[in-house]
């Protein structure tokens, strides 16, 4: 069974497509290979993440939506985003 990772940003979709290459990388690395990624945009959030493992975002996210939510500002700011991906990591590993 395939597990989904979402990738968000505010209201475009191009620093959660960047997220999205840095996940799936990892994912790569990992040797994990059975996770879809989806980056989408915020309003799109409520469905996009039903039966997520996960929602890796890089703004606030102030709805519950129902999955762990992964801060990975780190991104846009130069960061190498290690600290999320860690995280991702130890979801998909629990």
């Amino acid at each position: 069974m395939t597990r989904k990772i979402v990738t968000a940003c505010g209201l475009a979709v191009s620093n959660a497509q960047l997220v999205a290459t840095k996940v799936t990388e990892r994912l790569k690395a990992e040797g994990i290979t059975d996770v879809e990624v989806i980056p989408a945009k915020v309003p799109e959030l409520e469905n996009v993440a039903k039966g997520a493992v996960c929602v890796i975002t890089t703004v606030k996210i102030w709805d519950d939506l129902g999955v762990p939510i992964i801060d990975a500002t780190e991104f846009v700011m130069g960061g190498d985003g290690k600290a999320a991906l860690d995280k991702m990591v130890e979801l998909l590993n629990a």
